[in-house]
């Protein structure tokens, strides 16, 4: 995985979140690996310019004038996005070692059309993401998940996947990531019953005032 540098300043615990975003900054937490929580801030713009928010996990390189953050790892553990707009209005980061191992949450990304769509077939995702323990240079992005061999009926499992070398999935029962179902047969309205169709030609033999 790839890294992106995001630049960070410490800030004081007090300084009001809301003043903060106003003035274009983000506000965020930096924890783990051993630390002591830090609270930071960092630009807005440069920040949703990144593409740190978008939807995988993100290695992320550190820049700041404090040496006890520059230079050092994260990933992003939780966005929190306002409640109309979306926006990103704080951001929580777990720092990580280079070599030491980590468990995160990885996006799947569904690749192909599956065989079981061309005969009506409806593609349905059981899981948008796996847990995952790898070291942070090994983590991927997304793990594709090519669903074209897959007909009707068929399913593919967590221990089915093809995972990038040094990533290992975290589960204790092989769930189901994704199937393909059945067709769904809609009843055609006003068609008889097969009850109605049988006691159909009785009624017309029947003699009249019967």
């Amino acid at each position: 995985m790839r890294s992106i540098e995001l630049n960070v300043v410490p800030r004081p615990v007090g300084e009001s979140p809301r003043r903060l975003r106003k003035a274009g900054e983000l506000p965020g937490v930096l924890y783990g690996a051993g630390s002591e929580s830090v609270c930071v801030k960092m630009d807005a713009h440069e920040f949703n310019k990144s593409g740190l928010a978008r939807a995988g996990a993100h290695l992320i390189k550190l820049r700041s004038a404090e040496s006890s953050l520059d230079q050092g790892l994260a990933l992003i553990q939780e966005i929190q996005g306002h409640p109309v707009s979306g926006t990103p209005i704080h951001v929580d980061f777990l720092r990580v070692d280079a070599n030491k191992p980590v468990t995160t949450s990885i996006a799947l990304a569904f690749t192909g059309r599956a065989k079981g769509l061309i005969d009506g077939g409806v593609l349905q995702p059981a899981r948008r993401e796996i847990e995952v323990r790898a070291l942070p240079a090994n983590l991927p992005e997304q793990i594709e998940v090519d669903v074209t061999a897959l007909g009707i009926h068929d399913a593919l499992h967590v221990a089915d996947l093809a995972l990038p070398e040094g990533v290992e999935a975290i589960y204790q029962d092989n769930f189901t990531i994704v199937s393909v179902l059945a067709p769904m047969v809609e009843a055609t309205t006003g068609a008889p019953t097969e009850e109605a169709a049988a006691a159909a030609p009785a009624a017309a033999a029947a003699p009249a005032g019967s």
